[in-house]
């Protein structure tokens, strides 16, 4: 049953445990978006962990190789994000600004993504939701 599994999926990955698998390591693509959370007690900020993508490797060695030049594309995708919003936050305070009005007018933005990359047994092993209400 395995084997026709794989001819109708062929991208799919083999359990893990599998016996013909003995250990196995991903790399993966996050993505840490922070929100802010409200003015309750003077605000609080949480984040979502976000898996973008993955690859299996069947050594670490050659998932480190793959590592350090996946890092220079997270690495080049936050700096994108960060003057994105930089930049947004700009053009808010400047119609802001046009209006007479005052900053805490509009909503507190939420921050830029982050990109990050690690080498984990399990994929997706970072994701995470934060929790939208305050506690």
């Amino acid at each position: 049953m395995k084997a026709e599994y794989f001819e109708v999926n062929p991208h799919a990955s083999p359990a893990y445990g599998s016996p013909k698998i003995k250990k196995y390591y991903y790399l993966s693509l996050y993505e840490r978006i922070p929100f802010y959370g409200g003015p309750e007690e003077g605000g609080w900020w949480g984040e979502d962990t976000i898996l973008e993508a993955s690859k299996l490797f069947r050594s670490k060695e050659e998932a480190e190789s793959a590592k350090r030049r996946v890092k220079d594309l997270a690495k080049k995708n936050t700096e994108e994000a960060q003057a994105a919003y930089g930049d947004q936050c700009s053009r808010e305070l400047d119609w802001l600004e046009e209006r007479g009005l005052e900053a805490n007018f509009l909503p507190e933005p939420d921050g830029p993504s982050q990109y990050f990359v690690v080498i984990e047994e399990k994929r997706g092993s970072l994701e995470s939701q934060g929790t939208r209400g305050y506690e």
